[in-house]
């Protein structure tokens, strides 16, 4: 935990925590009071979509990204924090392979961004993780903060967050006299985005220790969705005869539509999908009982985790307070039907699980940068525990096989110290390297290696089996400590592994121009217009070739055109018409759901809006048909728009490496 923010840096900006989620992120500040308030974004919206898109000369992050994911999937990026951490797994935009720290950093400056524009400049915050997030994703995490120019002042898991606002909202904090009724044990389920996590914390007053967690970092509402993807998509096969999924296009369409039949699935017992493909426009009716049919075994594993945890943390559930429900998949009806029946128990609902876990991230953030003042805010004591195994690579004495010798179990309490006795491989063996492990298999391949401890430059002579002590102190903060010691010869050597000890990234800057295709930058105009493609795929030509011709239509329609291109300027300005009247109504239901009072009315616009949001992406999807055939036609016709000389030339190459 880094306390070094000094009184005079709470004083420039009030304390802000970010949770920054797989599919949606959220920003929260303490106001002068210290209540927890969720900062809306430039749109207006309290939850920003942890998406990018590169199209045209723009980056867009949040909403307009996701407008854009049908139109130019392959320019478009989500989903990144189930990459962080790790270096095989990286998204490709514009044929440029990045990173999930230089994603995830776009959308922290968007956050930024937006936060300022309320609460004035903004550096010092908290962002939150899951708990079950190793050092490594952990890691990376506070790279993304870096990139995006702010300060980290600590890293907090994302149930402990939760349990925090949960305190904070049922006055716990504000009149910690309140523990002499005795601790509450709280049972935080996350189901997020991507990710889905399981913590028990006990509360008492300002004391919030965990017990146990465990989780999966790739299990969370996405796979719901998926699966109801592939459903909608065999449907489709099996009365047409051809895939949906088998165009970019189709399939990210699809994609959303089936998140917003999750969404109506959870208030109504059925919805209908809209699925088009090669010509054809099919509606499928789904059930709540087809979509938990078609999940029941993802929900069964976190039946599972969750029934797991209560049992290492020592507790059955009729020992468990409270259930608390975080994060937007934990809305399912399901969920919550299998918690009640697992538990006996009916789980709180009372927080938003979009917000809950921003809001505790800024209670924390109030805490540290208050720190050594007297403003007469609680101060929070956060215990926690190992979410994975800490070891050490040793060779077994017989087998000479490598083994992961764990010292610090998972769920140890912190902090925690562990020391183990290992003995020389060899005779006179000079240098005792000792590998640190974070994982809880016993292959050190399955394993993550964090660092390593050397003790250097031992005195010869020393027999085979020479006495090596091996020490592991674990901080509160997550920071590991290790040392090696030879006590026959007092001879030592001591690593401390940081989160702070970051991998070198370029800055957010130059990722940018290298999206935009900008990095050759002298304005010569001689880079290309869509970024690196990759001329041995005929697919990906022809997708930037569509990019390109969508891009010159648009700029085309505004102008005088040839007799021979009437036509499609006219279908063209036809379909921009109807998108722009679909936009209007889009934008009215919008304004008039929000007015709703009653649930009924409510639950009956959510349906209306989803509709209407379908009607619109299909208008989208026209226009920007129509803005293609218009673009290749100008081709065709030799016709170039004053303003598209670089357009016309990187469309010639590209076709010139078609032809050949």
């Amino acid at each position: 935990m880094n306390t070094s923010a000094s009184a005079s840096s709470a004083e420039k900006q009030p304390p802000v925590g970010i949770d920054l989620g797989t599919t949606y992120s959220v920003v929260a500040y303490l106001d002068a009071t210290g209540r927890p308030t969720t900062v809306p974004n430039s749109s207006g919206d309290l939850l920003t979509p942890s998406a990018i898109c590169c199209d045209g000369d723009d980056l867009a992050v949040g909403k307009e990204a996701v407008k854009n994911a049908a139109l130019v999937p392959d320019l478009y990026a989500e989903c990144f924090k189930r990459d962080m951490g790790g270096m095989a797994f990286r998204q490709k935009l514009r044929g440029c392979e990045v990173p999930p720290e230089v994603l995830s950093a776009f959308v922290l400056e968007r956050l930024r961004n937006d936060a300022q524009q309320r609460l004035g400049p903004i550096r010092d915050v908290v962002i939150t993780v899951p708990a079950f997030f190793d050092e490594t994703r952990r890691k990376a995490t506070q790279d993304a903060g870096r990139l995006a120019g702010l300060q980290v002042l600590d890293i907090i898991n994302e149930p402990t967050a939760a349990a925090l606002a949960y305190g904070y909202h049922r006055g716990l904090l504000q009149a910690p006299s309140q523990a002499a009724a005795g601790p509450q044990q709280v049972l935080v389920y996350d189901l997020g985005g991507g990710t889905f996590d399981v913590t028990i914390l006990e509360i008492e007053g300002t004391r919030f220790q965990a017990l146990a967690t465990d989780g999966d970092v790739l299990l969370g509402g996405k796979d719901f969705d998926e699966r109801l993807v592939h459903h909608l998509a065999e449907r489709f096969q099996a009365a047409h005869g051809v895939d949906p999924c088998s165009d970019p296009q189709d399939a990210a369409q699809l994609w959303l539509d089936a998140q917003e039949a999750k969404h109506s699935l959870s208030e109504r017992s059925k919805t209908t999908v809209p699925c088009f493909h090669a010509g054809i426009r099919m509606r499928i009716e789904v059930t709540r009982a087809e979509f938990e049919d078609l999940t029941r075994d993802l929900l069964e594993r976190t039946e599972t985790t969750s029934s797991l945890v209560v049992k290492q943390a020592g507790l059955d559930w009729s020992s468990i307070d409270r259930i608390l429900l975080v994060g937007g998949s934990s809305r399912m009806p399901m969920v919550r039907e299998m918690l009640r029946r697992i538990s006996g128990k009916e789980p709180d609902c009372s927080q938003s699980p979009d917000e809950a876990v921003a809001h505790g991230a800024a209670l924390y953030a109030g805490m540290l940068m208050q720190q050594g003042s007297s403003s007469g805010r609680p101060a929070y004591q956060l215990l926690n525990v190992s979410s994975h195994s800490l070891g050490v690579v040793g060779t077994h004495r017989q087998t000479r096989e490598k083994l992961n010798a764990i010292l610090i179990p998972k769920n140890s309490p912190l902090p925690c110290r562990a020391v183990r006795q290992f003995r020389t491989a060899m005779a006179d063996q000079r240098n005792v390297c000792v590998p640190v492990v974070e994982g809880e298999s016993h292959r050190p391949e399955d394993c993550i290696a964090l660092g390593e401890c050397v003790v250097r430059e031992l005195p010869p002579g020393l027999p085979q089996g020479t006495t090596i002590e091996v020490e592991y102190c674990y901080a509160a903060n997550g920071r590991l400590s290790v040392s090696a010691r030879v006590p026959t010869i007092r001879q030592s050597a001591r690593v401390e592994i940081k989160r702070d000890q970051a991998r070198h990234l370029d800055d957010l800057e130059t990722w940018r121009k290298r999206l935009l295709g900008l990095a050759a930058a002298s304005g010569s105009g001689s880079q290309p217009l869509v970024g690196p493609v990759d001329l041995s795929d005929r697919a990906s030509i022809l997708k930037q070739l569509d990019a390109l011709y969508t891009k010159l239509g648009r700029m085309a329609i505004r102008l005088s055109l040839p007799a021979t291109l009437a036509r499609s300027r006219d279908a063209a300005f036809q379909a921009s018409a109807q998108c722009a009247q679909m936009e209007a109504q889009c934008k009215q239901t919008e304004s008039v759901r929000q007015a709703a009072v009653s649930r009924a009315e409510a639950i009956r616009l959510d349906a209306v809006l989803s509709q209407a949001r379908t009607t619109l992406h299909e208008a989208q999807t026209r226009a920007d048909f129509a803005y293609m055939v218009l673009g290749r036609e100008c081709v065709g016709a030799g016709f170039c728009p004053p303003a598209a000389q670089r357009e016309i030339e990187e469309i010639r190459r590209l076709q010139q490496h078609l032809g050949s």
